[in-house]
């Protein structure tokens, strides 16, 4: 390998490590355990990627690349994004993504389509081949996680019933609904949903018995994780892929299937078709293995949990380890019925936004401010909802008109072209890779009618037209020529600016990792003192992130109350500082006024000149979320402190009416009647609280 291959070198093997890292990683050290460790690496590989291909380009004084079918989409695509970002209700959120999900910010996207533009630029069908090979011995490793999450024989409970390998570790119940290293059950359904096509691929490829096997067992593990998952998005994603698998297979290969299964052929082929160790033998092993799961486990449609009767879940102990805002999996208000809530909400910022949405990822912002006051009603009536649990509305809501079709051209552009392309003479194996790449491609998005992206099968979303184009080499070479890099000195000194940039990329990257870490230690301990020391290392590490500064506020007023004179001043003007700072960077974001009125409330305990404050933040905050029936509370909760009863009691009035089995209110309520000697009230409201808590 001489100098000039190495840039390529390091370009393909960052792809291969990528592939194989990002289903796996997961550390209990950072504020979010799953998602944002995948992202980082997204973003260190492209960092890597990026560097080598510009060092490469300014070597060679020119700039190489391959133009594919969907230059045009992506472009569009692209476009409409940085334009809903200008425009956002809060850019920061949509530059980066929303904090604890990362993925889908407008840098992501960036990321993402510079992956796509190396693969297809610098990796032929070999090369292919092995990163798709690496990327279903990963999916071995997550397989095989989520298979011991579910109850087996292997662990047992000091009564002698069976466990799964981590149970009691998660908040989740990882025995009735596996995650496996993906974080959540719907987001491993939908990675395996995504790469069975893939591993059937090869099982079709393989040439010796033992590939075979091994293929089939893949397949029949990848199954039984899938299972375990109990996702009906997934369930509905798998069933649509699996039909496009089958209905293009047929009509693709019917004039095979025909000659195959004329009678006077079909006895003495069908025998050498099925017998071992022929292709036959093993899909048939495979097709067994796949009935006999669903026999023993069922499905997400029939049990959204374990089967086996003799299980029982020992979970004593709960570590918040997995950072979940909404719930979906847990008992309560049907998630059809929940979804059904959300889906509107969406479409009313989308009528407030038609053109360009409120922003790139501020789903979580918008939502508050369209959320329908049925939502109170359901059991996750206090949850967050960062995504509309939709990608489609979820786009809709959060780019708008602009955003939605672009997307949509650019899904229905990769369909179209694979199946034009399908209808050409191509060999073979090629015809069943591209049936594959779409039966896989689909299934993603049926299953997304109902969930949302993640960084995992978010990358293969980008990633799978590549494949394809690969596979099928209809990419165009590009040169974009470097006149001035014609001088040794230009070259040489362009070489150092490469590397340098590449350097600050990938430090940039390990720093977003590093301020995640010292966020997280100083958000989790009881310390003010460590814990102001910790965010404020977060601080200076990314002093761009304003929920860091929202949360060194608290540690700052309560170390604070600790102190006396000029010191306690000049520290309660340092939390406030932070706080509004924080305000400025997302005027927007609900979180970061609710960061600051927990704040005031903390003072306000000690200091009473510091209610009124905490009441404005609690109206911002109401006027933020007016169908959101715990901030409504919130407010009338200080105006009872305060003592502006009558304020307090319309306030408690609005509440119930949003949410009538409000207890906590209804309580308050029938105090503040009380307070303002409204008898009348106090009867109506005593009747009413009576018929609702007998």
């Amino acid at each position: 390998m001489n100098f000039r291959e190495l840039p390529e070198k390091i370009i393909e093997y960052t792809c291969y490590a990528l592939f194989f890292i990002v289903p796996i990683i997961w550390l209990p050290v950072t504020s979010e355990l799953f998602e944002f460790n995948k992202m980082i690496i997204v973003y260190l590989a492209t960092s890597v990627i990026l560097s080598a291909w510009l060092f490469k380009s300014v070597s060679d004084g020119a700039i190489i690349f391959k133009r594919t079918p969907l230059d045009i989409p992506i472009i569009l695509f692209l476009a409409s994004n940085v334009l809903s970002t200008v425009f956002s209700i809060d850019r920061q959120t949509s530059i980066f993504g929303y904090y604890s999900r990362f993925n889908g910010g407008l840098l992501s996207t960036f990321a993402y389509i510079t992956l796509y533009y190396a693969l297809v630029t610098f990796f032929d069908k070999n090369k292919l081949f092995r990163l798709l090979k690496i990327l279903l011995a990963s999916s071995v490793l997550v397989s095989i996680y989520g298979i011991l999450q579910h109850p087996t024989p292997l662990f047992r409970n000091p009564d002698g019933s069976f466990r799964g390998i981590d149970a009691g570790y998660w908040q989740e119940d990882a025995q009735s609904r596996a995650f496996s290293t993906l974080g959540h059950a719907n987001w491993l359904a939908a990675f395996i949903l995504m790469l069975l096509p893939f591993a059937l691929f090869f099982l079709t490829q393989a040439k010796e018995w033992w590939g075979k096997a091994f293929y089939t067992l893949l397949l029949i593990g990848q199954f039984l994780a899938f299972t375990f998952a109990y996702s009906r998005g997934g369930t509905v994603g798998f069933v649509t892929g699996l039909a496009v698998l089958v209905a293009g297979t047929i009509f693709v290969f019917r004039d095979t299937l025909r000659s195959f299964f004329k009678l006077k052929r079909f006895f003495p082929t069908s025998i050498r078709f099925f017998y071992p160790p022929n292709l036959g033998f093993f899909l048939i092993l495979t097709l067994l293995g796949w009935f006999l799961t669903l026999y023993f486990f069922s499905n997400a449609f029939l049990s959204r949990g374990v089967r086996l009767t003799e299980i029982k879940s020992t979970i004593e102990t709960q570590t918040p380890s997995q950072q979940t805002e909404t719930q979906l999996t847990k008992p309560g208000t049907e998630t059809g019925k929940i979804r059904l809530i959300v889906w509107k909400g969406a479409i009313d910022i989308f009528k407030h936004y038609p053109i360009l949405g409120s922003g790139v990822e501020t789903f979580a912002f918008s939502y508050y401010e369209f959320r329908p006051a049925e939502h109170n009603l359901t059991s996750e009536w206090d949850y967050l909802y960062n995504k509309a649990h939709n990608e489609f509305l979820n786009y809709l809501a959060t780019t708008g008109s602009l955003g939605f079709f672009t997307y949509l051209l650019l899904i229905i552009t990769f369909v179209i072209v694979v199946i034009m392309t399908l209808n050409q003479k191509i060999d073979s194996w090629q015809k069943f890779f591209l049936i594959a790449a779409l039966a896989s491609y689909t299934g993603y998005h049926a299953q997304n009618v109902f969930g949302f992206s993640v960084v995992a099968i978010a990358l293969l979303f980008y990633l799978i037209p590549g494949f394809v184009f690969v596979t099928i080499q209809t990419t165009t070479p590009a040169k974009i020529s470097l006149p001035f890099l014609k001088t040794s000195l230009t070259a040489k000194l362009a070489r150092g600016i490469v590397l340098v940039a590449g350097a600050l990329l990938v430090t940039g990257s390990l720093n977003m990792w590093l301020a995640d870490y010292y966020y997280n230690q100083g958000v989790s301990t009881t310390n003010d003192l460590e814990a102001y020391k910790t965010l404020k290392t977060a601080v200076f590490l990314r002093p761009d992130e304003p929920l860091y500064k929202a949360s060194l506020a608290g540690p700052t007023i309560h170390l604070a109350t600790s102190l006396d004179g000029d010191e306690r001043k000049a520290k309660t003007v340092e939390a406030f500082n932070y706080l509004d700072q924080a305000k400025n960077i997302s005027p927007n974001n609900i979180n970061i006024w609710q960061l600051r009125l927990s704040t005031l409330f903390e003072l306000a305990k000690v200091e009473n000149q510091y209610l009124d404050p905490a009441i404005t933040n609690a109206e911002i905050i109401a006027d933020l979320a007016p169908t959101q029936a715990e901030h409504q509370y919130n407010l009338a909760f200080l105006y009872n402190l305060k003592g502006e009863y009558q304020k307090a009691q319309e306030q408690l009035e609005k509440t119930v009416t949003l949410k009538p089995d409000y207890q906590e209110a209804w309580e308050l309520l029938l105090e503040v009647d009380s307070k303002l000697k409204d008898e009348k009230s106090l009867a109506e409201h005593q009747k009413k609280y009576k018929q609702l808590f007998p």
